[in-house]
Formats: structure tokens, C-alpha cells, sequence
């Protein structure tokens, strides 16, 4: 990747405040929009094209759950005073928007928010229960539909996504504490599934034959794939990899369902999802653990672009288990999204703020 292959460049706001690691990019109203909020709860959306960046509160008031079992799980004794005169739920922006992920709800451009470990507590009470998900509108700031909770997430989101299925949109969430929770925003926040999978895991989704497939890992030496619809796990385990597994995505390549995984052991893998076999030999080249990980089809060509603490940016052809060109320096990789039917990659560095970079040109 090179400047020949830059589309355009934005220098604006820098998101100096933010708690998330990356910043998602979403198309609205066919222009494609950087999307940030910082510690204080200020949403940010930048316009790639035009420059222009808007900047509006969030609902912090409306973020406290609403479901019973909050107030029933032992956070108070039987002596506490009736519910009405409970303490007030506290919102802490700093820990609401710990991961952040952004989609189309019914059409409309939303940001998807993971709570910290310290997400739900009451003023003046110890107890704490992490890793709410909640739903807010791009253009209001406003929180849509409820507090996403489970008593099983009592510890951080670690990662967050969403998967747009016939039955609507469905948001993701693997926390600390080792659980893959999935709720229907379509339906409400309606609840999908419920898994024990990979403690301080990362964590993948995509359709596969329509249905929604997410595939976990973290700290164990080996990876799962599981049905979300029937919350049962998809044949044996993924091995061959070292911990800690820190980035997964799940492609298609020559027509096979693949799950692709990155973590400290420097090197990008590859399974089969139908036979959950390795493919090939791990795909190495970085110096440093593996971060972050996007894939992408670029006239039929199934890639993956990897992003390292070692300062690159790698582009690799996986069929082929080849990298493309030289590394990006330099530049932290976003995501990888489309914009006016061309699939981009999205790049942010201190110095030369967000680029958007064809690739197309790049893998040719």
C-alpha cells in the first residue's frame, strides 16, 4: 500500500479522548462517515469527504438497564429501602463506550456501545456487573430500544459486532469472563443466545448458509465456531494456534467457509470450517502479536489485512497463503468496509490522521 493507492485523506478531529481502540466507518446518506465517542460520552461522526465533523452528546441519562434481575441479583440486601428509593443508576461514560461497533438498524445508522468491567453500578454501592451492549442513533445521540444486560457478563466486552441476518440484525458480544452473548436489535433486543466460550476472548461472525456463525477464542490454544440460532458448537475445536488469540474474522475463499485467527504467536491461520481443519501453513511476517484483523473479496480474490505493536499494516492473499506487496508503515488499520460498490480500508495515525485506501488497486 502505497500513496497511489490513497482515495482521500482527513486531518480533523484526532478522537484524542476516545476509550476505544478503533474507529468503525459507516456509509450515510452514500458518504462515509468516521464514527467516535470520547471518554466524556460525546459521539463524534467525521465526513471522510467533505471534512466536516459534528459532535453531539449521547442519552447517558437513558443508559441504566432495565431488566429485573438487576435490581434482584443480591446487589441490595432484604433491609434496602423499596426499589423507588434505590440509588440512581450512575452513568460512566468511561466505561460505557469501552467497544464500539457501528451498523443499520431498520435502516437507520447506529452505533453499537460495550460496557467496561465497571459498566453497571449505583452511586454510593460497591457491587458492579460489566459489559452492557446498548444501542444508540447516529445522528441524535439517542439510546434506542434497552439496556442490553446479562448477569453472566460480569466482566468487560472484549469484542463486539453484528451480524445482519433474515431474522434482523443481531449484536454480538464475547466478554472477559468467557460468555458469547447475541440479542436481536430488530426484535427489540430480543435474546438469541447464551454460550460459554473463550475467556478474555476475541471474536468473529458472519452468515453462513444464512445463518448467523461466530467463532471465539482467547486464552486457550484453540478456537470454536458456533450456530448462534441453536447455540451449540460447530464440530470439534480449531487447534494450531498459541495464545493469546486476539483477532478473528470468518471469509469465504474458493468457495470454502474459513475462519481466519491472529494473535501473540505473530502469525495468521486458517480453517476449514466444514471439516475444522487447518489450511496450509500459518501466514508469518509480523514481529509482533496480531491485533487487529479485517478480510475483504477484491474481484473474487479473498484477502486479509492484519495490523501489529510492530508498526505494519500486512496484506495477504489467502488461498494463496502469499502477503501481497510490502507492509504499510506507519498507519493503524480501522476496518474494512465499501464504499459506492469499491472495497476500501480505513487507516489512522497521529501524524496524517484517517486515509481510505483502494483495494482494488492495491491487490492488483
Amino acid at each position: 500500500m502505497s500513496d497511489v493507492r490513497l482515495m482521500s485523506r482527513f486531518s480533523g478531529h484526532s478522537h484524542s479522548r476516545r476509550r476505544h481502540e478503533t474507529t468503525p466507518v459507516i456509509e450515510v446518506d452514500g458518504v462515509l462517515v468516521a464514527v467516535s465517542v470520547d471518554d466524556d460520552g460525546t459521539l463524534w461522526t467525521c465526513d471522510l469527504v467533505g471534512g466536516e465533523c459534528v459532535k453531539r452528546p449521547l442519552e447517558l441519562d437513558a443508559a441504566g438497564p432495565e431488566d429485573d434481575w438487576y435490581y434482584e441479583s443480591g446487589l441490595w440486601d432484604e433491609d434496602d429501602p423499596d426499589e423507588e428509593e434505590r440509588p440512581q443508576f450512575e452513568a460512566d461514560a468511561y466505561e460505557i463506550v469501552c467497544r464500539l461497533t457501528v451498523a443499520h438498524l431498520d435502516g437507520r445508522p447506529v452505533v453499537v456501545t460495550g460496557g467496561g468491567r465497571h459498566d453497571l453500578h449505583h452511586r454510593g454501592y460497591d457491587d458492579t456487573v460489566g459489559g452492557a451492549v446498548r444501542v444508540w442513533d447516529l445522528r441524535t445521540g439517542r439510546k434506542i430500544g434497552k439496556t442490553l444486560t446479562s448477569w453472566h457478563h460480569a466482566l468487560g466486552v472484549c469484542s463486539l459486532t453484528t451480524v445482519t441476518s433474515d431474522q434482523g440484525l443481531i449484536a454480538l458480544s464475547s466478554s472477559e469472563d468467557g460468555r458469547l452473548r447475541a440479542w436481536n436489535l430488530t426484535r427489540g433486543g430480543e435474546h438469541v443466545a447464551d454460550i460459554h466460550a473463550g475467556w478474555n476472548g476475541a471474536m468473529g461472525a458472519t452468515l453462513v448458509d444464512g445463518r448467523p456463525v461466530a467463532v471465539t477464542g482467547g486464552d486457550d490454544d484453540f478456537l470454536q465456531a458456533w450456530d448462534l440460532f441453536s447455540g451449540e458448537q460447530i464440530g470439534k475445536n480449531l487447534t494450531g494456534i498459541e495464545p493469546v488469540v486476539r483477532a478473528i474474522a470468518i471469509t469465504e475463499v474458493n468457495g470454502r467457509v474459513v475462519a481466519v485467527a491472529g494473535g501473540d504467536d505473530k502469525a495468521l491461520h486458517r480453517w476449514d470450517l466444514t471439516t475444522q481443519e487447518p489450511i496450509g501453513a500459518p501466514m508469518t511476517g509480523h514481529t509482533s502479536s496480531i491485533h487487529t484483523l479485517e478480510t475483504a473479496t477484491v474481484s473474487g480474490r479473498a484477502i486479509a489485512l492484519t495490523d501489529s505493536p510492530d508498526g505494519t499494516t500486512r496484506l495477504w492473499d489467502l488461498a494463496s497463503g502469499q502477503q501481497i506487496g510490502d507492509p504499510l508503515t506507519g498507519h493503524d488499520l480501522q476496518m474494512v468496509t465499501e464504499t459506492a460498490g469499491t472495497p476500501v480500508a480505513i487507516t489512522e495515525s497521529s501524524e496524517d490522521g484517517i486515509r481510505v485506501w483502494d483495494l482494488t488497486s492495491v491487490t492488483r
